[in-house]
């Protein structure tokens, strides 16, 4: 399957998805060899949804079959990362596995460390905004602007 992203004049353009997955007062996320830490997720791909792709990408990354996911918020993402601007469309899912136990020996594992995170260390993830979102206990889907480059009119 071929990703959702576009090269365009000035940037490039991703279609996103992010995982939040709970265990008591802990996230799952990923902690890439640089030591950015995110939500488990990637990208979506030609002809798939949303919870579709975030669905693929639990199960990708972490092994863990997913029970139901309920789209919680919706992030405009606007960063540069190595000299690339990118428009970013990261939609982030509630999601609640069938269980916690982590299979190490899916693709995607060895490629990062998967580990839980205290939701009270939360702000170490990237992009910051995940920190609000991932404390956010509305019942209300978010839409939220997170603009970490100066290239965007709001």
């Amino acid at each position: 399957m071929q990703d959702l992203i576009a090269e365009l004049t000035g940037g490039r353009l991703n279609i996103r998805v992010a995982a939040i997955i709970r265990n008591q007062d802990n996230i799952l996320v990923s902690k890439w060899p640089d030591g950015t830490m995110s939500l488990v997720g990637g990208r979506v791909a030609i002809g798939e949804s949303t919870q579709a792709a975030v669905g693929r990408e639990v199960i990708e990354e972490t092994g863990l079959e997913v029970k139901s996911s309920q789209l919680h918020a919706i992030i405009e993402n606007f960063f540069t990362f190595e000299d690339q601007f990118y428009h970013e469309f990261l939609f982030v899912y509630d999601v609640e596995p069938s269980s916690f136990e982590l299979d190490q020996s899916v693709p995607d594992f060895e490629e990062q460390d998967i580990l839980w995170l205290p939701i009270s260390e939360s702000a170490s993830l990237q992009p910051e905004v995940l920190s609000y979102v991932v404390r956010d206990k509305s019942d209300q889907i978010l839409h939220l602007v997170n603009q970490e480059a100066h290239l965007v009119t709001i």
